[in-house]
């Protein structure tokens, strides 16, 4: 069944991710539709992240409470409900408020999917799940982009949104029928598991872990990297075009090869890391070393396109740098867990929220960097690239130094561990 439960959360976080990249794929037939300005336009893309941080927090602690498995249906089927109410907007305050309502719903879905396979699985394979979910957001965001264009081309924006909320609902009966909360459900008295309560948390202690150096140092160094993520969602196809000179199509087939290579480059690393913890049962070295280690070459094969700008160079450089730093968001969730395993949706929730307080800055850092370069442009870009690399490189390298995990698997220690052998 475990397979099953990863497999439901892979195609959960592709709707995830569509769910979020689908308004820019319609940025134009939206914009014609609703009479809107540019300005109003960028007030339509920040919407989505206004509660975004807040709710994943939130979200993920109720999932502790009362179970993933219910509380990942509910947010589904809230997906649906206003994927098919895109049908009744027609002004922009409509839009606007769908689009935080969005956020809002979706926020939790991540930290909390990330808990869920660590309930499933091992720790030799605990990298591998969490990298599997991390790729679903690279297809739902990048590799099914053509599909999501060619709906929206045929069909209309608000009929190819209305789809995607179609998707949610095969997925939440999907979820509820082929899949149990835990492992625990399927050897043991559920009502056994039901009588376990969740002791309430000492909010000093929890300060207190969240400001010790492997929490806050993850937490830094998966900040860092969603600051180089959102760059690439939204500032890449435009330096493909106009800094490495590339036509728009040669762009497109740059992005989808930059999604394909980073999947299969944050996988393998993901499953070596596994290998490696489950050969040696050595957090420091397994997880901590090797992830801070590609971070650091992530950062210096981004920083090179500052260098050499050949086109061909570049892409390979990205997709490295891409592929590379995406790591911690596999082995992050795992290293936050093992801290307060009961807690594990609240701990990677705090993962998840500093990626999106990363979405907020990210695009305002480098669009300021890219006006102090005035009327140098490409300059502007080469900076913004050299910038993100640089965040990356520092927080990998004290992530490498500070980061101490407890070296027992907190959480494979208890009952659960009968996963190990479904």
């Amino acid at each position: 069944m475990r397979w099953i439960v990863l497999i439901l959360l892979f195609f959960g976080a592709i709707l995830n991710f569509a769910d979020k990249s689908i308004i820019g794929l319609a940025a134009v037939p939206i914009m014609n539709e609703l009479d809107l300005s540019y300005a109003e336009w960028g007030l339509v893309g920040s919407s989505y992240y206004w509660l975004y941080p807040v709710t994943g927090i939130f979200g993920a602690a109720w999932a502790d409470k009362i179970g993933a498995k219910k509380v990942l249906i509910g947010l589904m089927m809230v997906w649906a409900v206003l994927q098919f109410g895109v049908l009744a907007i027609t002004a922009l305050p409509l839009l606007i408020i769908y689009r935080v309502l969005l956020g809002t719903f979706e926020a939790p879905y991540s930290p909390i999917a990330y808990s869920h396979a660590h309930k499933w699985f091992p720790p030799k394979l605990r990298g591998f799940a969490n990298s599997v979910i991390v790729s679903g957001g690279t297809v739902g965001a990048m590799i099914i982009a053509p599909v999501l264009v060619a709906l929206i081309t045929m069909l209309g924006w608000k009929i190819a949104f209305a789809s995607l909320g179609a998707a949610s609902i095969v997925w939440a009966v999907a979820f509820q029928f082929l899949t149990k909360e835990s492992p625990l459900e399927v050897y043991k008295d559920v009502q056994e598991k039901k009588k376990e309560k969740l002791e309430k948390i000492n909010l000093k202690d929890f300060g207190k872990l969240l400001a010790s150096p492997t929490a806050l140092f993850t937490t830094l160094a998966y900040f860092s990297t969603y600051m180089l993520i959102v760059w690439f969602s939204v500032w890449l196809p435009i330096y493909l075009v106009e800094v490495v000179q590339m036509s728009s199509t040669q762009m497109g087939y740059g992005v989808m090869t930059i999604g394909i290579a980073s999947v299969v480059i944050y996988m393998g690393v993901s499953m070596l890391s596994d290998r490696l913890f489950n050969k040696n049962q050595n957090w420091r070295f397994s997880r901590v070393y090797v992830v801070g280690a590609v971070m650091v070459l992530g950062a210096l094969s981004m920083a090179s396109v500052m260098i050499f700008q050949n086109p061909i160079w570049v892409i390979i450089a990205i997709c490295l740098g891409k592929g590379l730093t995406y790591t911690i968001i596999a082995i992050g969730p795992t290293i936050m867990i093992n801290e307060m395993p009961e807690r594990g949706g609240l701990m990677t929730s705090i993962l998840t929220s500093s990626g999106n307080v990363a979405g907020i800055v990210g695009p305002m850092i480098t669009g300021f960097i890219i006006g102090l370069s005035g009327s140098d442009k490409v300059l502007g870009y080469n900076y913004s690239v050299l910038f993100m690399a640089a965040i990356v490189f520092i927080f990998a390298i004290l992530f490498m130094i500070l980061v101490k995990p407890d070296k027992t698997d907190k959480h494979f220690g208890s009952p659960s561990a009968n996963a190990d052998s479904i």
